[in-house]
């Protein structure tokens, strides 16, 4: 899993790996996010609400992530 900003300069890395079960969904990587990496929990949303990107697409929950997606986060930026 991708992800970017201020998740990526805290853990070091610009991806992180997630271990799911078959046919998951963008729900269930957002659980398994909370669950196997604590430390992002600050920039990852919640998974009953939140999306992530899905091959350059931001997808809802219900969305069945295949093996060859690519899956990013993509956190909320500030600015004026």
């Amino acid at each position: 899993m991708l992800i970017f900003g201020a998740a990526a300069m805290h853990a070091g890395t610009d991806r992180v790996r997630v271990t799911l079960t078959d046919r998951a969904t963008v729900r269930a990587v957002l659980a398994a996010l909370h669950a196997q990496h604590p430390a992002l929990r600050f920039a990852l949303p919640d998974p009953e609400k939140g999306r992530l990107a899905v091959n350059h697409v931001f997808a809802p929950g219900d969305h069945e992530i295949g093996a060859s997606d690519e899956v990013a986060l993509i956190t909320l930026v500030g600015g004026g």
